[in-house]
């Protein structure tokens, strides 16, 4: 693997802070990624996008989120889709299934979560997942912001809900990186290394069983945190009691992200609109020939810096 450049854009943050409204009513300190991974220059030096890492948190993971909290938010009955789904070995429950309609104001609107369907699907060894709960839950909405300087990114988290003995999904790749964090129960990993068959996609593994050589085999323990670049193959079996854990994906910006950048900007010059304005006066091939002369031009004096800040400002706008 070559040596990819780091990411951050900002230094750690240094002092803590409190967050709200955490189990017991304690507050909880704001964690960094330093609180997860220990020395961040040698985290983005050793491991960043180029090997799976695992290390031992420094903070207490336990006050981020509790099984207790997740079933109080099922029993609740206002979760809408798609901030949960439940699936079994990689078989998601049918939407109609594990949702209902409630009339909202005289209106009729679908997707709400179904408290029974989730409990019986857990109860028959279904893995119950939070999608994106940063957007409404306070104390992982703040691990999110934390987090959130490090990177060039976009951030957002999910939070897994296993049963003991079970496999949630088959070999996998993810399309981001992601911070694996334990916070109850026992899960055993299998994670390959990135080969010939890793994908910036998310996708199923299609190389069969992840060869031995290739791989590194992991039981987190509350307090653990797994780090998977980008496109890492990867399994987890949930072992001794109910397995808690919070994935925080991060997604840098991808070529299609940084061409729409470009392009915005080019839409946006008077000489392009001039040119649209003014096109029915040139051949086709006049059209061409002007308008390649245009993106040479814009692409050649583009800032890439500010490309780059905008391309991760408007993937992560959902955090502003």
């Amino acid at each position: 693997m070559t040596a990819t450049p780091n990411p951050r854009t900002a230094a750690p943050t240094s002092a803590a802070q409190d967050t709200p409204d955490t189990p017991g009513d304690a507050p909880a300190a704001r964690i960094t990624l330093k609180d997860l991974v220990g020395d961040t220059d040698a985290f983005f030096r050793d491991h960043w996008a180029t090997q799976p890492a695992v290390f031992r948190a420094s903070a207490d993971l336990t006050g981020l989120i509790t099984e207790r909290e997740m079933w109080e938010e099922v029993d609740c009955g206002l979760l809408i889709r798609p901030y949960f789904t439940a699936f079994d070995e990689g078989v998601r429950t049918a939407v109609s299934e594990m949702t209902r309609p409630r009339t909202i104001v005289g209106h009729h609107v679908s997707g709400y979560i179904n408290p029974a369907q989730i409990k019986a699907d857990f109860a028959a060894g279904g893995t119950f997942k939070f999608s994106q709960p940063e957007h409404w839950h306070p104390r992982l909405r703040a691990l999110v912001q934390a987090l959130a300087p490090e990177f060039r990114a976009e951030l957002e988290s999910f939070v897994f809900l296993s049963p003991p003995g079970k496999t949630a999904i088959a070999a996998h790749m993810d399309g981001s990186h992601v911070l694996v964090l334990q916070i109850a129960g026992v899960k055993d990993w299998v994670v390959g290394r990135l080969d010939e068959t890793s994908t910036s996609d998310s996708d199923r593994y299609t190389g069969g069983v992840i060869p031995y050589d290739r791989r590194m085999e992991v039981t987190l323990r509350p307090g653990d945190v797994l780090y998977m670049p980008h496109g890492t193959p990867h399994s987890a079996t949930a072992r001794i009691g109910t397995s808690l854990h919070i994935a925080v994906t991060i997604e840098e910006p991808t070529p299609q992200d940084l061409a729409d950048v470009f392009l915005a900007e080019l839409l946006g010059l008077p000489e392009f609109e001039a040119l649209t304005r003014h096109h029915h006066e040139l051949s086709l091939a006049e059209r061409l020939t002007r308008l390649r002369a245009l993106l040479t031009r814009t692409l050649g004096a583009a800032d890439g810096t500010q490309v780059l800040k905008q391309a991760v400002r408007l993937k992560a706008g959902h955090l502003g």
